[in-house]
């Protein structure tokens, strides 16, 4: 199979590959044609996606790493897995959701192990190469200027005095930690163009996976936002994959640096409401 012309050549890393968003996102490159590195924390899950691939596409080159993103040698275990090839793009939509852990937890998964992953990474990309961070609407809710002021603040300097309050409750925390990534995104982008590289992140609405529907379930507020939503429906996986699909591709070459709102309408309707 033949990859798509005007492509970067390389491995795609897909992180939190067997999940609602890096599942669809896998089989579209997968299809594709391009080589994969997929990695998910569920051994059985990520094993079973491949085989599904592979059955798809016979001559894709798959390879997989069960690991968690969390563990401090995580990007080297990635980096080793690459050995000498090119990194065309990474699509890390690993992650932890409110419900899943407490706000400590998550606030080291969603924002610290983002970081130490793409700063192990950003050496080992090919010229054109794209990375893409999901962030989350939820991190456009928050509208305390000096809260975005302090989260600014520690992206730019890792002062966390600003947000530490914020850390023992999981759903700030959550919505911090997004907002961090939206902002590292910002960051990082000069050292990326430098190096003839993209970074972006997609800021996801309400997605129907399974940690979207367990959020849904424990939280009434959640429900009712998500019948607010201007496209009436929630989201799908493969709608947040077609995205990061696009900004790795050559479509998307002036695209850096930058968060994607893919929302259904809702953050646009409540800065409405809000304005009103």
């Amino acid at each position: 199979m033949s990859t798509v012309p005007g492509t970067v050549p390389g491995t795609i890393v897909v992180t939190g590959a067997a999940g609602g968003m890096g599942r669809p996102a896998a089989r579209r490159f997968a299809a594709q044609g391009r080589p994969l590195l997929l990695c998910d924390l569920d051994a059985d899950r990520l094993a079973t996606l491949a085989r599904e691939l592979q059955d798809a596409c016979a001559d894709a080159r798959i390879d997989v790493l069960a690991a968690d993103i969390a563990a401090e040698d995580f990007p080297a275990q990635v980096t080793a897995a690459l050995g000498d090839a090119p990194l065309a793009g990474l699509v890390h939509t690993a992650g932890l959701s409110p419900t899943m852990s407490d706000g400590r937890r998550i606030f080291a998964v969603n924002y610290h192990a983002t970081e130490r992953l793409v700063a192990a990474l950003l050496p080992r990309f090919a010229p054109g190469g794209c990375a893409v961070l999901i962030s989350s609407v939820s991190a456009y809710m928050l509208a305390d200027p000096v809260l975005l002021g302090s989260i600014r603040d520690f992206v730019a300097t890792g002062n966390a005095e600003g947000i530490a309050r914020f850390m023992d409750d999981p759903g700030m925390s959550y919505a911090v930690s997004k907002r961090a990534v939206i902002n590292f995104v910002e960051r990082e982008a000069p050292a990326f163009g430098a190096r003839g590289l993209r970074i972006a992140s997609i800021a996801p609405g309400f997605i129907d996976t399974p940690m979207g529907r367990a959020e849904a379930e424990e939280n009434a507020q959640l429900r009712a936002m998500i019948d607010m939503v201007p496209q009436q429906r929630m989201g799908h996986g493969d709608e947040i994959a077609s995205v990061a699909e696009f900004l790795c591709s050559p479509a998307a070459s002036y695209i850096s640096g930058t968060d994607i709102r893919v929302d259904g309408g809702i953050i646009g309707l409540l800065s409405t409401k809000a304005g009103a």
